[in-house]
């Protein structure tokens, strides 16, 4: 008895769906535009930078500080205040540290916009500044710092390393190799004294920018620092080759 063969199934393969050029094509433009758009630069550098005070903003890349970064900033307690005064006045949140500068004026200090009930100070931390400089870089988002001995290389690279990892701004008064802006002031001119009598009532002074990478191209500011106000800002007028013109002015080098 011939047994008779089963008849074959053909095999039906599913249907692969047809890739849609066009929309991925979108997509991936849709993306791109999202990723360099405006907004999305502009978030990036918020989130990697600190705001100051809007006078301050043209002498700085992208109108801020650096997180994670030094400030070289050449012996000027002024402007070292008013770049300190930006990011306390921006949030609630923002503590400052204020370590080895005993003469530190705390009226100025508010006057430029520094919360005092925010403010550490440590005047003397002798020998032991960079462990005291490492504990408050963790707790404070900016700190101000003059070394009250020369800082050796391994202090510098473990503070550092310290602020790379915690994102707080170090503004320091001395000389940093590796400080992300280095800024000068000259140019100085105090206006408010008369012919032997008055008051000093602001300084105008220019003010140099210069640093690595994106800050390499040196910028130049020209501020009252401080205003009549105790602050900072922009002179009404002012010639850009030297020095504003003020009757009667002293000049203070």
């Amino acid at each position: 008895m011939t047994t008779a063969a089963a008849p074959e199934v053909p095999v039906v393969e599913p249907a692969l769906p047809v890739p849609d050029v066009e929309e991925e094509r979108r997509l991936r433009l849709a993306d791109l535009l999202e990723e360099t758009s405006p907004a999305t630069r502009r978030a990036r550098v918020e989130a990697a930078t600190r705001p100051v005070l809007p006078a301050l903003e043209p002498l700085l890349p992208d109108g801020r500080l650096p997180k994670g970064a030094v400030v070289e900033v050449c012996g000027d307690t002024n402007l070292l205040l008013a770049l300190a005064a930006g990011p306390a006045a921006a949030a609630a949140t923002v503590w400052t540290a204020v370590i080895s500068m005993p003469t530190l004026g705390l009226a100025a200090a508010r006057a430029y916009g520094l919360p005092l009930e925010r403010l550490l100070l440590v005047d003397t931390p002798g020998e032991r500044w960079s462990e005291i400089a490492s504990v408050l870089v963790g707790a404070c988002e900016v700190v101000l710092l003059d070394p009250p001995v020369p800082p050796r290389p391994r202090e510098l690279q473990r503070l550092e390393a310290r602020l790379r990892a915690t994102g707080t701004t170090l503004l320091t008064t001395t000389p940093w190799h590796s400080a992300a802006l280095r800024l000068t002031t000259g140019n100085t001119v105090w206006s408010g004294l008369g012919d032997g009598h008055g008051m000093l009532r602001s300084r105008t002074v220019e003010v140099h920018c210069t640093g690595r990478g994106r800050a390499a191209r040196p910028r130049t500011a020209r501020l009252l620092l401080p205003d009549e106000n105790g602050s900072v800002s922009t002179p009404r007028t002012a010639d850009a080759t030297g020095a504003v013109p003020v009757a009667g002015a002293a000049v203070a080098g």
